[in-house]
């Protein structure tokens, strides 16, 4: 349901952005700064992985084609790789670990599957889909991992019930311990959130490139960016 007042989806995004990069600057400057600034770095940095789930099951009911989003993240996964290795383990390939792209793909993947067999009245399938994509998470070793899968799956299935939705995630966050807890300062904007997707009608063909294509760039380029700045400290 949307509200006149409150927070877009493109507001999120942006808070989402803003967190995400706040979190890998406070990796970058880890021993470099005061405690309780890298520390307030990755505590604000925790909600950027709830509010990128919650706008991630948002856009599969709201996009027009959900085959072309999958693509979208699938090629962006691919080349979010390097620029992830680079920064997290200073090499440009390590199969240990992957980005949280991929993350996102299969959650997307795992909603869209689960919500396809249950038009088709297969709940069988639907729950293979789900033990089967979770799994896979925790196979692919990709960032949040399995938990993470199934947080974007929790956001999606308690979608119009606020309530169980929010307890639900913030165990998740608290089972999986270290600092992760403080991913439920997430539910704050979450509240606000008003149902309009938001921002400027794009203005060009360039513009709506930019418009689509822009949050999608600048995971991959903010994690170059750093790594080269890691070259001069």
């Amino acid at each position: 349901m949307e509200r006149e007042r409150g927070l877009s989806a493109s507001a999120l995004k942006w808070i989402a952005a803003a967190a995400m990069l706040a979190d890998h600057v406070g990796i970058l400057l880890a021993w470099r700064v005061p405690y309780q600034l890298w520390m307030g770095l990755r505590i604000f940095g925790r909600i950027a992985f709830p509010l990128f789930c919650f706008l991630l099951v948002e856009g599969f009911f709201h996009t027009g084609d959900v085959k072309k989003y999958l693509l979208r993240l699938g090629i962006f996964a691919v080349v979010s790789e390097v620029p992830f290795d680079l920064f997290l383990r200073n090499t440009p390939v390590f199969w240990g670990y992957q980005n949280v792209m991929v993350t996102l793909f299969i959650g997307l993947l795992l909603l869209y599957l689960y919500n396809g067999f249950l038009a088709k009245v297969q709940p069988i399938y639907a729950l293979m889909t789900l033990v089967s994509l979770v799994c896979l998470g925790l196979v692919a070793r990709c960032d949040y991992g399995a938990e993470g899968v199934l947080i974007i799956f929790l956001f999606y299935f308690f979608r119009f019930r606020p309530l169980p939705m929010f307890l639900s995630v913030a165990l998740m966050f608290l089972l999986m311990g270290s600092i992760e807890p403080w991913a439920v300062l997430s539910f704050i904007p979450i509240l606000f959130y008003n149902g309009k997707k938001g921002g400027r009608a794009p203005k060009g063909r360039v513009s709506g490139l930019v418009k689509r294509y822009g949050f999608y760039c600048f995971y991959p380029l903010h994690l170059l960016i750093l790594s080269g700045i890691r070259l001069f400290l």
